[in-house]
């Protein structure tokens, strides 16, 4: 994932949106937040099968 953002970030440096430049400065942040997602849409399909 890492190696990706890094990627994106050399080819599109200039025209990245502001809060993707933030988030690419940030992958331990970017980490959490795809984690956290996880979990929450994990507990709405729990919640929602029952």
């Amino acid at each position: 994932m890492a190696q990706l953002l890094l990627t994106v970030q050399e080819h599109w440096d200039d025209r990245m949106p502001r809060w993707l430049q933030r988030l690419s400065q940030r992958p331990s942040l970017l980490w959490n937040t795809g984690i956290g997602l996880i979990i929450c849409l994990s507990l709405l399909r729990w919640l929602l099968k029952r």
